[in-house]
């Protein structure tokens, strides 16, 4: 399945729509592999997808930097995972060293919000696509604005976000809110009132989303989740983009 704009099927007998907050970094590739689950999920169960960008590391140089150089590289194994679950799932994938900072991509996706969600889903994936399916440098201003070109969105518009400070107070604000309900890594969800900490098995967000479903039969009952967030987190065996992260 590809990660096209999700279609929103609304789940028989449902009385609330289920949101999902997604928090990624576009340098992250875990994220890029999840997307694909989150799109089959809010088509499946009709959910709200919230993307909220998280910047993993703000204080990187404009030009990026190398991730072998860095420690940042992902096991030999971990990479092949990578590459086999991008394959079942119809995604092209280029292996990378290159890290790029990814503020100015963020900018211009939140350009991309304020024309309602078809547009804001196309370009985060086109961003994602052009990274780990071309090996393009989304860190390059170049390179976006062929990105923009591609999603419709206007060039001049695209480049005056990124002199504007509203949208760094945005991006501030939302990093301010994933910090606030826990999130220090990336890829991780909030399904309702479920935290998922690193990506997951398509079977676990679905797991996630039926435990919060509102249906007229379970309306007054116990959910289990006491007040806020819950975490749901599994025993790390790797380091994802900035912490453990589940690839399965």
């Amino acid at each position: 399945m590809d990660a096209g704009e999700p279609a929103q099927h609304k789940t028989a007998g449902v009385t609330e729509r289920p949101r999902v907050l997604v928090f990624y970094d576009y340098a992250c590739p875990f994220c890029y592999i999840d997307q694909v689950r989150l799109a089959r999920l809010a088509e499946e169960y009709d959910a709200e997808l919230v993307l909220v960008p998280f910047e993993l590391r703000p204080d990187m140089p404009d030009e990026g930097i190398s991730a072998s150089e860095h420690g940042l590289t992902h096991s030999e194994r971990v990479e092949e995972r990578l590459v086999e679950i991008a394959a079942e799932q119809g995604q092209p994938w280029v292996a990378l060293d290159h890290i790029p900072k990814t503020h100015l991509a963020m900018v211009m996706a939140e350009v991309a919000r304020d024309k309602g969600f078809a547009v804001h889903w196309r370009t985060h994936m086109a961003i994602f696509t052009a990274h780990y399916g071309t090996g393009a440098d989304i860190g390059d201003r170049r390179v976006l604005l062929g990105i923009a070109d591609e999603a419709g969105l206007d060039r001049a518009e695209v480049e005056r976000s990124w002199t504007d400070p509203a949208f760094d107070e945005r991006l501030h604000q939302f990093q301010h809110l994933a910090m606030h309900l826990g999130v220090e890594q990336t890829p991780a969800a909030l399904v309702c009132n479920e935290l998922l900490i690193g990506s997951r098995p398509y079977g676990v967000l679905q797991a996630a989303i039926e435990r919060c479903l509102v249906r007229p039969e379970n309306v007054g009952q116990e959910t289990g989740v006491e007040n806020g967030p819950g975490v749901a987190s599994s025993l790390p065996d790797e380091r994802g983009a900035k912490g453990p992260e589940a690839v399965s």
